[in-house]
């Protein structure tokens, strides 16, 4: 060797002589897996987990006692992966925070003694209600559940283990509680959720943008999880990676609707939809509980209504769009065509109202009894019908004078723009009304209503309250009106399918209440007849002991 290079060796040596000592345990003293200081034992704190001797085969060295315990797994119906009992380091971790083994039970000279204490670090032996371990995470698995990132760009902090399986340690390292909890890096506004999970829609909705202050949630979890803004805390606004209430998708409450009310009640979101909730006429979320299910067929599920029936949370976001397309409230969520195909991704509001209002056995019946009853909405609105309002395309009449500025015979219109919330406070969307059927506008049905401008306000939203009145479009809507006859007594709002219906007797939505309307004396016929050129025809019935056999005009 030269006299040189013998020189750089002793040059280095000295220099790292002069580096403090590095000491394995620096990072776990002080956090809570410093047992040494908890009194839960005594010793270094690497011994409660770790020895050089003796330690349990083909594991870190380890030396704490294992569980026994047979878990209760994560199970869900949209889960794709193959979850099985806890393996690798996974069980490593369960020996303490199961809750099952003394912390200070270990193989060498280990005692019992304390056991974990309750709270969010003692998982139990109930794994339903945590994120699912142990089990692989490949490229297959992302190719069959098209939300699922492939192993190959997941970041480096997330490590799966020599079997490729996703364990405790892939989100936490034990050794390290830079991040709190133990984390492999920062969650903020879900960085290590996504780098998971690719949710359809999420990097430009609403609520991974919003900056409304968690502060005003009522939810403590939240208050202290050192996230300040929805978006800032991002997925765990809904979700719990640990002890969920909700088991199955992980979420925060155990009731589905509490998991959004617990923004959405005028203290974190700009609207209180608890209060609407609470109306008369309503989408009763607070009914049903665990009878809505993500896999669940729109023709065979059973009566109910939650909040992710018509909404997809990782999905919604604030949209000027116009009827019929779907509005970014209801983004990415399935429902029925008009046609009945069902279809995962609407790209129509009336296909979100179809799923329960179209096909499904389940839906609610009409208050009004017609001549002609149907109670499926997707065939009242379908276009081949002899009348029907716009919702699923433009109107059959082209001749309508009393639309009002900007409607006019070509406009398409929502089902919300009658179906919504009756609040002037600023409250969008059906999810309650003191009016009846979730309507946004009081609708008078019942016999002897005195017309008013309120009495048929959801009418006159659209349609000239001076042109009916004046005969504009029908020579008797003056006169029936001021006998108190209600608009629904000849017309049906929604439509009149084509196979019960007929453009003669049908056109105009004439669809008699047989509560109001009976047959006539003569012929004993209640029935509408349409007539040649503009504004003529002729019916057969009696209302209000005027007999019409048939009565022209």
């Amino acid at each position: 060797m030269s006299l040189k290079s013998f020189f750089i060796i002793l040059f280095i040596a000295a220099a790292f002589l002069a580096l403090p000592p590095f000491r394995a345990d620096a990072l776990i003293e002080g956090t809570p897996h410093d047992l040494s200081a908890s009194g839960a034992g005594t010793g270094n704190p690497c011994s409660f987990c770790h020895t050089p001797h003796g330690a349990l085969g083909g594991t870190p060295l380890w030396n704490h006692a294992l569980s026994e315990t047979t878990y209760r797994i994560y199970q869900s119906s949209s889960l794709e992966a193959n979850i099985s009992q806890p393996t690798g380091s996974s069980k490593l971790c369960l020996s303490c925070h199961d809750g099952t083994v003394a912390l200070t039970r270990t193989i060498r000279g280990g005692t019992e003694g304390a056991y974990i204490r309750p709270g969010s670090a003692n998982l139990g032996t109930d794994l339903s209600d945590d994120h699912p371990i142990s089990f692989v995470y490949s490229a297959a698995l992302s190719v069959e559940d098209v939300q699922i990132r492939p192993p190959s760009t997941l970041p480096e902090e997330l490590r799966l283990d020599r079997s490729g399986e996703l364990q405790c340690t892939t989100c936490h390292n034990p050794h390290d509680n830079q991040y709190g909890k133990f984390m492999v890096m920062s969650n903020q506004r879900s960085q290590m959720c996504t780098s998971c999970h690719d949710l359809t829609g999420w990097m430009s909705s609403s609520h991974e943008s919003s900056t409304a202050p968690t502060i005003g949630s009522t939810d403590l979890y939240l208050k202290e999880s050192g996230y300040n803004t929805v978006s800032d805390a991002g997925c765990l606004s809904c979700h719990m990676p640990h002890s969920a209430g909700g088991h199955e998708r992980l979420l925060r409450f155990a009731k589905s609707e509490d998991n959004c009310l617990n923004c959405h009640n005028g203290l974190v979101a700009r609207t209180n939809l608890r209060n609407d909730l609470s109306k008369l006429s309503r989408h009763d979320v607070v009914r049903y509980e665990g009878a809505h299910d993500l896999k669940e067929s729109p023709s065979g599920s059973g009566r109910h209504v939650e909040c992710v029936d018509c909404h997809n949370p990782h999905a919604v976001h604030d949209s000027v769009i116009h009827a019929p397309i779907v509005p970014g409230s209801m983004r990415e969520v399935g429902g029925v065509s008009a046609s009945g195909a069902v279809t995962q991704s609407v790209q129509y509001e009336y296909e979100v109202c179809f799923k329960c209002h179209g096909d499904n056995p389940g839906r609610i019946e009409s208050r009004i009894t017609r001549k002609i009853t149907q109670t499926n909405t997707r065939l009242e609105f379908d276009p081949s019908n002899p009348s029907f309002h716009p919702v699923v395309s433009v109107g059959i009449n082209q001749n309508v004078p009393s639309l009002k500025s900007p409607m006019t015979v070509a406009a398409v219109i929502y089902c919300t723009d009658c179906h919504n919330s009756d609040s002037t406070s600023g409250t969008k969307g059906p999810h309650g009304s003191n009016y009846p059927n979730l309507l946004a506008y009081r609708y008078e049905t019942s016999d002897f209503t005195q017309e008013s401008e309120y009495s048929y306000e959801l009418c006159y939203k659209c349609h000239s309250r001076n042109s009916i009145l004046n005969d504009e479009s029908f020579p008797k809507h003056m006169k029936h009106l001021a006998k108190e006859i209600p608009c629904s007594a000849c017309h049906d709002a929604h439509g009149i399918s084509s196979a019960q219906g007929t453009s003669l007797n049908n056109s105009h939505l004439i669809n008699f209440d047989i509560s109001i309307v009976r047959s006539d004396p003569v012929y004993g016929q209640l029935k509408y007849e349409d007539g040649p050129g503009v504004f003529h025809g002729q019916c057969y019935l009696e209302c209000h002991g005027k007999a019409h056999s048939p009565l022209s005009y």
